[in-house]
């Protein structure tokens, strides 16, 4: 008889292995209890079952036009490629909608490879001298390797798995995968601000004594 060895693997294998991991993976480490626990309070879950933040930014001492304009250049700069669409733009209301994803935010490795993306909705609200703007982070688009390298995609609701639902399987890997999407939420803000600020172009570079 043939042995199969993990290179080997058949697809049939592939998926009972799939069917496996929830009672083998189910446990988180230190590590991952310690990055979840720092991050407590800095979210909510809203009234559509996503993951909020939100951001007020004041004192920008721009126009309501200014800001609409700098923000809508993040847009089309940040979000220009098919996976991000902006999904609204309303300069009467001072509103921009976009949806995005944040790609390869974490790899699991285990009995299979494993890479979460994260589907996410940013939406600026613009008034003058100020911003609000809201993050909602709605579904993990997942990529499940076998050992022929065949893909396995997927797309669920993030608050279907641990931490937002305390009996889901695989707490390490989700885990992990929510802290480093936090930390893509606070480089997507940090980076927004400093876009509506100074300008998609930094004004360093377009000023006027040159």
């Amino acid at each position: 008889m043939e042995k199969i060895t993990p290179n080997k693997m058949r697809p049939h294998t592939f998926l009972f292995i799939l069917m496996w991991i929830p009672f083998i993976c189910n446990a988180q480490t230190a590590k991952t209890s310690d990055q979840l626990d720092q991050i407590k309070g800095l979210y909510e879950v809203d009234n559509s079952g996503n993951i909020s933040y939100v951001a007020i930014l004041e004192d920008l001492n721009l126009t309501e036009k200014e800001i609409y304009d700098r923000a809508l250049s993040y847009f089309i700069t940040k979000y220009g490629d098919a996976n991000s669409v902006i999904q609204e733009k309303n300069e009467a209301e001072g509103r921009i909608i976009g949806k995005g994803i944040y790609p390869n935010v974490h790899t699991g490795n285990g009995l299979i490879a494993r890479v979460f993306s994260v589907v996410h909705v940013l939406r600026i609200d613009i008034k003058e001298g100020r911003c609000r703007v809201i993050v909602s982070l709605t579904n993990y688009d997942v990529k499940s390797y076998d050992g022929y390298g065949n893909v396995y995609p997927s797309q669920y609701p993030i608050t279907n798995t641990f931490p937002f639902n305390p009996k889901g399987a695989e707490k390490n890997f989700h885990g992990q995968a929510f802290a480093k999407a936090h930390q893509r939420v606070e480089k997507e803000i940090k980076e927004l601000e400093i876009s509506i600020r100074e300008g998609v172009i930094s004004n360093s570079v377009t000023k006027d004594d040159w």
